[in-house]
């Protein structure tokens, strides 16, 4: 997660000059506290975007390896999938080319 610590500064500044009543108080936490609520929710989505696309390049170099006939225990060792996920992907490629000779 990855805090804008300059936007958290500015807002602690303002919110420091500011002459407000308990509840006003409490209303600017709350929404300073949803910001950065916000904020980690984007960087979590980014990180997992990132992660889905680290896992389909990995499939696609175990498509490229499974085509030139390669060992699943080799591919495993490269890619650091499983073995059984590495059998799912094999699977996928022979329903698809059967699919493609119909």
């Amino acid at each position: 997660m990855t805090i804008n610590y300059d936007k958290v500064n500015k807002a602690v500044n303002f919110w420091m000059g500011l002459n407000l009543s308990q509840e006003e108080m409490i209303a600017y936490q709350s929404r300073i506290k949803y910001i950065l609520d916000e904020e980690a929710k984007l960087d979590d989505v980014k990180h997992m975007a990132e992660q889905k696309g680290k896992e389909e390049a990995k499939e696609e170099i175990v498509n490229n390896l499974l085509v030139n006939n390669m060992d699943i225990d080799f591919i495993s060792k490269i890619t650091g999938l499983s073995m059984e996920r590495i059998e799912e992907i094999k699977e996928g490629l022979i329903q698809n080319n059967d699919d493609q000779l119909r």
